[in-house]
């Protein structure tokens, strides 16, 4: 059974949603990988302020840099930016594949006879 590809106007569909995926990215704010997080003050302390972290891998080591406040709003929406375009990012190589996969034709496959089956 051969492949139907997909017809014209599907592809020019498929087109259209890559390029508006990809022209959303354009509006994103700094991006970063990793987690932010927020450390309380000691239980009872009326003078100490709650701590912020930022936390990510490099080179497989887990690496953490102390923030301020400021600091800590500013990476969280940068990781947030870095989520969404990693989100984008999956969806465009998705609709790249089914384009580029239907679009062009493919290699031919061709019917080996079975092992231990005698021709005749």
């Amino acid at each position: 059974m051969s492949k139907t590809p997909y017809s014209n106007v599907h592809i020019a569909g498929l087109k259209a949603c890559y390029e508006s995926l990809r022209d959303s990215l354009r509006d994103l704010p700094w991006i970063l990988q990793g987690s932010v997080n927020k450390k309380p003050p000691p239980h009872g302390s009326t003078s100490a302020r709650a701590t912020y972290t930022w936390t990510r891998k490099v080179r497989g080591k887990t690496v953490t840099v102390a923030l301020s406040p400021q600091q800590a709003q500013a990476f969280r929406r940068a990781i947030k930016a870095n989520r969404q375009l990693e989100k984008a990012l999956k969806s465009l190589r998705e609709l790249s594949q089914i384009a580029l996969t239907e679009s062009l034709p493919g290699v031919k496959k061709v019917r080996r006879p079975q092992k231990g089956k005698n021709a005749g």
